[in-house]
């Protein structure tokens, strides 16, 4: 008999409770359970980033999988705990749109709304571990420990069905988080509203812009002397006739992948996600920028004269669409 999988991801870093997690699987599913960690440096309590990271790290999971997934700033309030059966996986987690896009991309076959207790009654009966007093009592901070990777290491050991750990729900009542949102400006096709969706550790910034998503030509953004004007003084209280501090509209060439860009030169370029990605090669796109994930961001595609020399430093140049000037950092 081959081993089922279980998959982690959380915000949770370094600490007990991705360890204790792990436990609860094992101490419930048995030993021919495989728990497999996905991340657990997701920003805390940033859903758009797990929701981000979930999304495109799934599938690589044997089909038949559960996933377990805890970016919960809601914990113990009334938000309901969900499993979300799809296509080949079964997600488990918190109703605040974490789990909405991986489940949406697999093909969502019914939802669950978990009962907190049920799932507890039952992962007692199986449990290998030494409770205080023989008591499972339910916390209001931890629901990695006592709701989710019970229900996990029930639901992958084949030891409950969904339908015995709750009740099954519309997808029209649970939330719905996006890490596609792209809005025109101006109802044109060359600047986009787009939203910070993950920072990693190298301060590389994916957007919300996926490429196959965009409305820019690709022709043109394959031009040598392509680049992307990004804007982020939207962030920043401003008046219209206020010129932005230095940063906050920056440069950066489009490149397909680092090595095309010179040391510390702003780029942008396409990730193995698909999501346009913003970065300062050898260096950290995040802090030159000064942006976090959930910011909105505002992106231009521009052709600009001066091909393959995005780098280098260039006096202010003015926008007709928004009159904010914008510098080429070195």
């Amino acid at each position: 008999m081959s081993k089922r999988v279980v998959g982690l991801l959380s915000d949770f870093g370094e600490g007990p409770y991705a360890g204790i997690m792990r436990a609860v699987i094992r101490s419930v599913g048995g030993d021919d359970i495989d728990v497999i960690d996905i991340d657990h440096s997701i920003p805390s309590f940033n859903v758009i980033s797990g929701a981000y990271v979930l999304a495109h790290s799934y599938y690589w999971l044997p089909k038949g999988s559960v996933i377990v997934a805890v970016v919960d700033p809601g914990v113990g309030s009334s938000r309901p705990a969900l499993a979300v059966k799809t296509k080949n996986y079964v997600f488990i987690g918190p109703d605040n749109g974490l789990l909405f896009p991986a489940a949406q991309r697999d093909g969502i076959v019914k939802v669950y709304k978990l009962d907190e207790k049920k799932v507890v009654q039952r992962a007692k009966l199986r449990f290998r571990g030494s409770l205080p007093n023989g008591k499972w009592v339910i916390s209001k901070t931890f629901h990695g420990r006592d709701v989710f990777a019970p229900a996990a290491a029930l639901i992958a050991s084949g030891s409950a069905d969904l339908e015995e750990l709750g009740d099954e729900i519309g997808v029209d009542r649970i939330r719905k988080a996006s890490i596609d949102y792209v809005e025109r400006v101006n109802g044109g096709n060359d600047t986009l509203r787009v939203q910070v969706v993950y920072v990693d550790k190298f301060g590389n910034v994916a957007l919300s812009a996926r490429v196959d998503r965009l409305p820019w030509s690709p022709k043109l953004m394959g031009e040598k002397n392509a680049f992307i004007i990004v804007d982020v003084s939207g962030q920043a209280s401003m008046t219209k006739e206020s010129e932005p501090p230095t940063g906050m509209v920056q440069v950066a060439r489009f490149v397909s992948t680092f090595s095309e860009g010179r040391p510390n030169e702003l780029i942008a370029y396409f990730n193995s996600f698909g999501h346009l990605e913003l970065a300062v090669n050898r260096g950290n796109a995040a802090k030159r920028l000064g942006v976090h994930p959930e910011m909105k961001v505002t992106i231009t595609l521009e052709l600009l004269p001066h091909g393959g020399h995005g780098g280098e430093r260039r006096g202010a140049r003015r926008r007709h669409s928004d009159d904010l000037a914008y510098t080429a950092m070195p």
